[in-house]
């Protein structure tokens, strides 16, 4: 997000791109892919999982608060998202599974018996 205009009292914003920060971790059996996405609706994020690759998009939105009289600082991105994930051992798009919980997705990808070329749509479950 980018302050583009100040006029007293209100501020406009500009959505843009933005990258959430990732942690993917090798397991016995997998990788455990954990993105963080504080503020992102589940609805509207979208894991695709291949076997050489993990695409994860979506959209934070923000708003100014109302009342707003200044910006001292803003680091917070918004707007649309779009990670791609290269794996260097292939996974198993089939067993793929996601969970998004306080504001925590963890995917996990379990390795590939015999290389495959499908695309899965991973269904996001939600915490507990």
């Amino acid at each position: 997000m980018r302050v583009i205009a100040i006029r007293h009292p209100f501020a406009a914003f500009e959505a843009r791109a933005w990258r959430p920060p990732l942690n993917v971790y090798e397991l016995r059996d997998g990788l455990m892919l954990v993105v963080e996405l504080a503020g992102v609706d589940a609805n509207g994020l979208h894991v695709h999982v291949h076997p050489s690759q993990v695409i994860v998009h979506g959209e934070r939105r923000l708003s100014a608060p109302q009342g707003l009289q200044r910006v001292h600082r803003m680091e917070i991105g918004s707007g649309p998202f779009y990670i791609e994930v290269p794996l260097g051992t292939p996974v198993n798009p089939d067993g793929a599974e996601a969970r998004y919980s306080d504001g925590m997705l963890e995917v996990w990808l379990p390795f590939a018996q015999q290389p495959a070329q499908r695309v899965v749509v991973v269904q996001i479950g939600g915490g507990s």
